[in-house]
């Protein structure tokens, strides 16, 4: 089983010749979302205009959405990148790699892991990329489709080492920039973090009473959970026909999920959820991470929206949580 070596993983590749680097992209979304046209015959995008960090403002208003950063790559853009804490590489769309002029090498390739799967894909180098006070220099990096065409890449973990992200929902504003051992934020909760897998963030939580692994996810648009914790729950064995669904992941591979009503969700016993909507399945990220036989949740975009503002730092290991007052319970 792959398996994250400091932000990397080696495996086996499909072509002898070539290197295999494993990296993960977890972004999701349900079977019902249109399918991202085909980038081979989109029109290039304008240069977005020099913007302040930002997050997209989602379509319902339960803010269900992606957080975007503004990234240059080779002293050009901005672009609109998805920061995504499940990624452990930064990945270039086809259509800004051509747009930039790299040439995709399909004979150095990677592969990409996501939530329902695996693929290999092709790779560019580049001389470096900026986000922020992030700089990533020389690097080779996968070149992948995403799931939304207005999107031109993914700002993986291997750029936020030493960082300090934060992202405040109610004022639209995100900030990448380097931590300082800098301590807790006015109104946040401090939940500990633990690094597996080199900075993949894992947070100790329940569901009822049931104790879980958590995974902050920002590149997921929905909350999902293994077999394991369905178990627990005492769920009836098999999915009901009226919940089921197909999750989308990064690779445009689908598994099959059940959405269902949980307990409480808490998470440092001051943060809790009432009955979040979670989706069960067998997905295929829960092996990558080796959270099968425990109760797990990938937390996505549809509960970390519901937060008025959040921080990863990475340097200290933490994530910072403020939630809404109407929604979340405080302390």
């Amino acid at each position: 089983m792959a398996r994250w070596l400091n932000g990397l993983t080696a495996v086996v590749s499909s072509l002898a010749c070539c290197p295999a680097l494993v990296f993960v992209g977890s972004h999701c979304a349900l079977a019902e979302a249109p399918a991202p046209p085909s980038l081979a015959s989109g029109l290039a995008q304008p240069a977005l205009p020099e913007p302040p960090p930002l997050y997209e403002t989602p379509a319902r208003a339960d803010r269900i959405g992606r957080i975007l950063v503004p990234v240059k790559v080779n002293d050009q853009g901005p672009f609109r990148f998805v920061l995504d804490t499940g990624a452990n590489r930064t990945v270039l769309t086809p259509r800004l790699a051509e747009r930039l002029g790299l040439e995709v090498s399909h004979d150095t390739r990677l592969t990409l892991s996501g939530v329902t799967g695996s693929a290999s894909v092709p790779t560019v180098a580049v001389g470096h990329v900026k986000a922020g006070d992030v700089v990533l220099k020389a690097q080779h990096l996968p070149v992948a489709d995403s799931l939304s065409a207005d999107v031109d890449g993914i700002l993986g973990v291997d750029a936020l080492g030493g960082t300090r992200v934060i992202v405040d929902f109610d004022a639209g504003k995100v900030q990448v920039r380097k931590a300082h051992r800098e301590g807790l934020l006015d109104g946040m909760t401090r939940v500990p973090a633990k690094f597996r897998f080199g900075r993949l963030l894992v947070v100790k939580a329940t569901i009822g009473r049931i104790p879980v692994n958590a995974v902050i996810d920002t590149g997921s648009q929905y909350t999902l959970a293994n077999l394991a914790l369905r178990q627990r729950l005492g769920f009836p064995e098999g999915f009901t026909a009226s919940n089921s669904t197909d999750v989308i992941g990064e690779t445009l591979t689908r598994q099959r999920g059940e959405r269902r009503q949980v307990p409480v969700l808490r998470m440092a016993d001051a943060i809790q959820i009432t009955r979040p909507t979670v989706i069960f399945g067998e997905f295929y990220v829960f092996r990558l991470w080796d959270l099968e036989s425990e109760p797990a949740i990938v937390i996505g975009m549809d509960i970390i929206g519901s937060l008025e503002a959040f921080l990863i730092d990475y340097q200290r290991g933490e994530i910072q949580l403020r939630p809404q007052a109407d929604t979340l319970s405080g302390r």
